[in-house]
C-alpha cells in the first residue's frame, strides 16, 4: 500500500513538472513569434509588454571601432536618433519557424549566415554583453563597474539568444531572460552583424 501510494505521488509530480516545464516552453515560442512579429510590423506598444520595468533592454551596437551598449527603457521605431533608428532595420523582416539548434554564425567576408532560418540554441550561453564591458574596460577605456559586469554576466546565464536570418541582410538578433514566471526581451544584439570595424 505504501509502495503503491509513493508510486501514484511521484507520478502525480513528475507530471506537474513536465506540464510547467511544457508551459514554460510554450509561453517561450509566444513570446519569441510575438516579438518577432512586432519587430516586423514596427509594433512598439507590443514590444513593450516583454520589456520588463525595472531592467529595460540592452541594446549592443557598434560605434567606431570598438562595441557598446545602451540601456533602454523603452524601444522605439519613430525616433530617428541614434541608436534608436537601429531597431528600424527590422521591418517586414519575415517570420520563420522555431528550430532548436545550434546558432548560426555570420561571416563578414562575405556577408552572410552560415544558415537560415529562427534559432534558439538552449544548450549554449552567449556572454556577449559582459565580454563587451571587459573589452571596453581594457581598451577605451571605461570604467564600467565590477558589479555592473557581474549583473549582465547573471542575465546572460538566464537567458536565451534568438536569430532569426533571412535574405540578406535580414537579421534579428534578441535575448529573453525568464524573469518572475514570464519571458522578457533584455537584450538586442546589433553588434553580431556589423562587420565596420
Amino acid at each position: 500500500m505504501k509502495k503503491t501510494t509513493l508510486v501514484l505521488f511521484l507520478s502525480i509530480l513528475i507530471n506537474q513538472i513536465t506540464f510547467a516545464q511544457s508551459n514554460k516552453e510554450q509561453r517561450f515560442v509566444q513570446t519569441v513569434n510575438a516579438l518577432v512579429k512586432a519587430f516586423s510590423m514596427q509594433d512598439s506598444a507590443t514590444v513593450a509588454k516583454y520589456i520588463h520595468p525595472k531592467r529595460g533592454v540592452l541594446l549592443l551596437f557598434r560605434q567606431g571601432v570598438f562595441d557598446n551598449l545602451a540601456e533602454l527603457n523603452t524601444i522605439s521605431f519613430h525616433d530617428e536618433g541614434f541608436p534608436q533608428v537601429i531597431f528600424t532595420q527590422c521591418k517586414g523582416i519575415k517570420a520563420l519557424p522555431l528550430k532548436y539548434a545550434p546558432l548560426p554564425k555570420f561571416n563578414c567576408e562575405n556577408t552572410r549566415w552560415t544558415k537560415k532560418g529562427l534559432f534558439v540554441d538552449t544548450k549554449k550561453t552567449d556572454h556577449l554583453a559582459s565580454t563587451i564591458c571587459k573589452t571596453r574596460n581594457k581598451l577605451v577605456p571605461d570604467n564600467i563597474p565590477i558589479s555592473t559586469i557581474q549583473q549582465y554576466y547573471k542575465l546572460e546565464l538566464m537567458s536565451r539568444r534568438i536569430v532569426l536570418t533571412g535574405k540578406e541582410y535580414d537579421n534579428l538578433i534578441f535575448y529573453l531572460s525568464y524573469i518572475d514566471g514570464r519571458w522578457y526581451l533584455t537584450i538586442f544584439d546589433e553588434v553580431t552583424c556589423d562587420c565596420s570595424a
